[in-house]
């Protein structure tokens, strides 16, 4: 499948949902600056707009590929971005993907992520025709592993000190959906 070409502008009650862009830099720069929106990310927070380019670019290089699909969630009725969600490590033989997500802290307990999360899971199965997703979230993160639950994600591991950050190993919980649940 040519990730490429497939239109995946979502909609919500409250977000929009689309591809992101060079423009979502001070929108991207607000979230992963911060210390309490990046406290559960696999890295420490940027120092600079230059660094939330860089991200970007990143992302942008990786959806022209087909690698991945981002979205930045834009609040209905502003322009700014204030989260970001990824389908990325796509499996086409296995119809498989992991699911990534992360919002300005200043939007949280919104319900403005399990909106964004609705929706990309939603184009995951029907649009994509994916079987299962996965998340791989830290261990200590409850508020994201009780949305996933939530979302009818199920706990199926725990990967001990996966990932190194802020100078310490972090734990993670890998978590599937089937599109039959």
């Amino acid at each position: 499948m040519d990730l490429c070409n497939i239109p995946r502008e979502l909609n919500t009650n409250d977000l929009y949902l689309r591809p992101s862009t060079l423009a979502d830099a001070e929108g991207m720069f607000a979230m992963l600056s911060d210390p309490q929106s990046m406290k559960y990310w696999s890295n420490q927070p940027i120092s600079n707009i230059d660094d939330a380019l860089i991200i970007l670019k990143e992302d942008l290089e990786s959806d022209a590929q087909g690698n991945s699909m981002c979205w930045s969630l834009i609040p209905n009725g502003q322009d700014s971005m204030i989260g970001k969600c990824i389908l990325f490590q796509f499996s086409q033989q296995n119809r498989r993907a992991e699911i990534g997500f992360i919002l300005n802290h200043n939007y949280w307990r919104q319900g403005l992520m399990q909106q964004a999360l609705e929706a990309i899971i939603e184009f995951a199965f029907k649009t994509l025709k994916l079987h299962r997703i996965e998340a791989d979230v830290d261990m200590e993160n409850a508020a994201s592993l009780g949305l996933l639950e939530k979302l009818g994600f199920q706990r199926e591991g725990l990967f001990r000190d996966r990932w190194y950050v802020y100078g310490e190993w972090q734990h993670s919980v890998m978590l599937g959906l089937l599109n039959s649940e």
